[in-house]
């Protein structure tokens, strides 16, 4: 294998196909391995926690440990990982890093270095990220109503408020001139998501061609995760969230309502009316677009795709994401309600009520 010779560092950001592409990576951790390539740690929430602890140091903390110094938390050892691996690539992927501050950017690469780092940032069409983040925003314990979010990301108030997170990771130009710093240019990678419909397999061509990976080598056969919500969907997990986030430990929350109400209850049913940027929005979102197009055109990065598909769909939509009524509210909580206990019952050794498993929202929930 030899030694390593360069680290592909892929920053997100959220809600630009990262799920997928990191449950490609694990899936094939041993295939991948095998070409002399590591991608380090067991699953994808160990690269997100190393790079939450290194943003969290002190400016002025060494990024290099001593030889044969013990690590001091998850990133040293992930990083000592990738270098006692062998391989002559590593490859590390955490949205988080979309928003790492200049001296954790130079902290990645001092802890690589002789190794090249190299950059890769993902950039979507602005129009499908603003519902997908607000419903990111919902499954992780905050319930801003749609039209607060777009009225956030409109006008931000501030760099802690949903607009300003929202923009300091979906706006190319505020994200890669702090890697910059650090990374020469023409080791900035960007990737264009492809628009709604497009093969998944392009998306993981592009990530391959940036990172010199050989597509063809390796399995896309993995679970598809964070499928999009309906828009009456949407509202009774803001609803809910709104309710218990805040009286609820976080890992019940994320067990009970992240992962069981999510994902077992809410994905798996036919989805009520597709969550799309109402006509009026694209008053304000257009022009920022333009400004993100036109920065990455001037910079001229290495661009996997066409940074044409940045600009954003006008789709049509018979009802706005706030446009639910409280009919339809009610029965799609009955229907979360009855499942929930359900699930309960079976949790608490109830399975002679509820079989072995989650209960099948397709199956309904009446006697047979």
């Amino acid at each position: 294998m030899g030694d390593l010779q360069r680290v592909h560092v892929h920053v997100g950001p959220p809600k630009s196909g990262s799920t997928f592409l990191q449950s490609v990576l694990f899936a094939n951790r041993a295939a991948l391995r095998t070409a002399g390539v590591v991608v380090p740690g067991p699953d994808w929430p160990t690269h997100r926690r190393a790079c939450v602890q290194l943003m969290r140091r002190a400016a002025g903390v060494p990024a290099r440990l001593p030889a044969g110094a013990p690590p001091r938390d998850r990133w040293d050892r992930l990083v000592r990982e990738v270098h006692d691996s062998g391989a002559h690539t590593g490859v590390l992927s955490a949205e988080q890093l979309s928003v790492a501050a200049p001296h954790s950017v130079a902290a990645v690469v001092e802890s690589f270095t002789p190794a090249e780092v190299h950059v890769i940032y993902a950039a979507r069409d602005l129009a499908a990220v603003v519902p997908a983040d607000w419903q990111t925003r919902l499954r992780n314990r905050v319930a801003p109503t749609w039209r607060e979010f777009c009225a956030s990301v409109r006008e931000p108030r501030g760099r802690r408020s949903l607009g300003g997170v929202f923009w300091d990771h979906q706006d190319p130009a505020a994200v890669l001139p702090r890697w910059l710093r650090h990374v020469p240019h023409d080791r900035v990678h960007v990737l264009t998501v492809p628009r709604a419909g497009a093969d998944p397999a392009l998306l993981w061509r592009r990530f391959c061609a940036a990172s010199g990976l050989e597509a063809d080598s390796y399995s896309l056969d993995v679970p598809r995760n964070n499928i999009s919500l309906g828009g009456v969907e949407a509202e009774v997990l803001r609803r809910l969230t709104a309710r218990v986030a805040g009286r609820l430990p976080v890992p019940v929350y994320t067990d009970l309502v992240k992962f069981f109400v999510v994902r077992e209850v809410l994905e798996r049913r036919e989805q009520s009316f597709r969550l799309v940027l109402p006509e009026a929005e694209h008053a304000w979102l257009d022009p920022r677009a333009e400004q993100a197009i036109r920065y990455l055109r001037e910079a001229e990065f290495a661009v996997e795709g066409d940074l044409d598909e940045l600009t954003p769909a006008h789709r049509p939509s018979t009802r706005a994401p706030d446009d639910v009524s409280e009919a339809e509210v009610a029965a799609l909580l009955e229907e979360v309600l009855a499942l929930t206990v359900l699930e309960t019952a079976r949790r608490q050794g109830g399975s002679k009520w509820t079989g072995a498993r989650s209960v099948d929202p397709q199956e309904g929930t009446s006697d047979e």
